[in-house]
């Protein structure tokens, strides 16, 4: 019989007694286990952690594997050649791609697994009916998040729901999008139905209820872009409207005279989550320094943060890899407080022993990019600080998220703005300082691109990329990709893009259509050999 190993360090992301104090557990045999609530938390809690390994939101999902496009780029010369997946020069052996492949499939995997016991498992073995349901529609909405970052990444994929114990489970041909994206919304429902309501939740490490609607919204959009075109715009209107509607959520406030959006990441990466507002819909949870705590630390504010590499006892280090784009930076007006949050305006300078921050020059600043700062080591709370490790969570959604989605989604279902439209996309950007803008501003093509432009002004760093330029269709991809090159001009003849010699137009340079998606790696045809490789690779 398969066994099935579970890391249970994740355990600390749930907030309730019963949670945190779950015995970890090494292998199990799946017959022997979820007899009890105890096992059964345990084993959802192995589910969970997969999302904070290094190929999912460790780091993959948000630097290797969404690098290199119009937002992004890799800013370091000596190691663009290192970082394939950033320079459009990698191939299905690429370890970046294989790493995320893995993790997401095995996250899959053990869902799969989980799913099939716990069905089968009796109200009683449970803890009762409420929490057969809610074990089942977290596992489902978990396994749907895995899903949801194979399509966005690689578009067709193998469609792999049952436990996977011998060859003939493992040999699948790669699925439609259609129909993968017809189990997530499955997957969700499921979800939506079980999960708890996140006001009985204590933390947005778990998924709600509300959580679950946010995800369908998303799925549903998703699938009314390319390649799909599903015209399912008025499903990702209704359940966007489910979360606002609900009144659970809310924009993180001003807070002590810092602007709200601010606020809300200083509040993030200070390990603080406020229960009266709950922005925050679904979080992966890192704790500890990885140095004298737990080892369930991710990299955010180092891997992707302000560059600090000077030795300092008060200053965390960081390798800030990456850095914001020219293009990013002009889509902000004047005053958005986004502007110089996401794209640092600050940098640390050393004098012998003592490191100091210090503003950018204007020149400096004038270059109109930067390190992408939306996410800053230097309010870590854990000491002593740790190089290579960080406690800052990953929102994989935010009810700012779902205000955008209404925007952009009811403008698609009434062919063209409404007021509706225009007060969500407003709240977003009164949060942010940002001017507010008119019904009779746009139209619908208008419209769209502001829609386009206020999600990347907002969720820059957070939803997949790649996802975002490729739903509007193949060709636009391409030239997002292609702002990047020196060629690349403004309406004021003036260089949005950079040098060819640059490590920064390196993406544009190599970037070919088979680029919109990643090709099947090769750990996955060794084993799955009528898979099929991704077209055009």
């Amino acid at each position: 019989m398969k066994k099935i190993f579970y890391i249970l360090g994740m355990m600390l992301i749930f907030s309730s007694c019963n949670f945190l104090d779950t015995e970890t557990y090494d292998y199990l045999n799946e017959e022997n286990i979820y007899h009890d609530e105890e096992s059964c938390i345990a084993g959802l809690a192995g589910i969970y952690d997969v999302l904070g390994e290094s190929g999912c939101y460790g780091q993959m999902l948000w630097a290797d594997l969404d690098a290199g496009t119009d937002i992004l780029v890799y800013n370091r010369e000596f190691g663009k050649d290192y970082i394939n997946t950033y320079n459009y020069n990698y191939n299905n052996t690429d370890n970046s791609l294989k790493t995320a492949w893995v993790a997401l499939y095995e996250g899959i995997n053990r869902a799969n697994d989980y799913i099939d016991a716990i069905t089968n498992r009796s109200d009683e073995e449970c803890g009762g009916s409420k929490n057969k349901a809610m074990f089942l529609g977290e596992a489902k909405a978990l396994r749907a998040i895995y899903y949801m970052n194979l399509v966005a990444f690689w578009g067709e994929v193998p469609l792999r729901i049952i436990p996977t114990k011998d060859l003939s489970t493992q040999l699948l041909k790669k699925s439609p999008q259609e129909d993968i994206y017809a189990q997530i919304i499955s997957d969700l429902e499921a979800a939506e139905a079980g999960c708890l309501q996140a006001t009985e939740l204590s933390t947005p490490g778990r998924i709600s209820q509300t959580a679950a609607q946010a995800l369908l919204a998303r799925t549903y959009m998703w699938q009314s872009g390319y390649p799909v075109y599903a015209n399912t715009w008025n499903k990702a209107l209704e359940y966007a409207r489910k979360v606002r509607d609900s009144q659970i959520h809310h924009l993180y406030p001003a807070s002590n005279g810092v602007n709200g959006y601010q606020a809300y990441f200083i509040n993030m990466c200070s390990n603080n989550y406020d229960l009266s507002v709950r922005e925050s819909m679904i979080e992966v949870e890192f704790y500890g320094n990885g140095q004298t705590q737990t080892n369930e630390a991710g990299k955010l504010g180092l891997y992707i943060g302000v560059t600090q590499q000077y030795t300092s006892e008060d200053i965390p280090y960081a390798y800030g890899l990456y850095d914001a784009t020219k293009y990013l930076f002009r889509l902000y007006e004047t005053g958005d407080a986004r502007q110089w949050w996401n794209i640092a305006d600050y940098k640390y300078v050393s004098d012998g022993n003592v490191v100091t921050e210090e503003p950018r020059t204007d020149a400096e600043k004038q270059q109109e990019d930067g390190n992408a700062a939306k996410w800053r080591a230097k309010y870590i709370p854990e000491r002593p600080l740790s190089r290579n490790n960080s406690s800052i969570n990953f929102p994989i959604m935010r009810y700012a998220d779902v205000l955008l989605m209404i925007a952009e989604c009811a403008n698609e279902v009434n062919n063209g703005p409404t007021q509706e439209a225009i007060d969500a996309i407003n709240q977003v950007r009164q949060r942010a300082d940002a001017s507010t803008v008119a019904l009779g501003d746009f139209d619908y093509s208008s419209f769209q691109k502001f829609c386009f432009e206020e999600r990347t002004r907002e969720l820059c760093f957070e939803v997949p990329r790649r996802m975002e330029l490729r739903r509007h269709g193949a060709d636009f991809f391409k030239n997002q990709i292609y702002i990047l090159k020196d060629q690349s001009l403004n309406e004021q003849n003036k260089m949005i893009g950079y040098e060819l010699t640059s490590v920064k137009a390196v993406p544009a340079i190599n970037f070919a259509p088979k680029h919109i998606y990643y090709p099947i790696p090769q750990v996955e045809l060794n084993t799955n050999p009528i898979c099929g490789q991704t077209a055009n690779w």
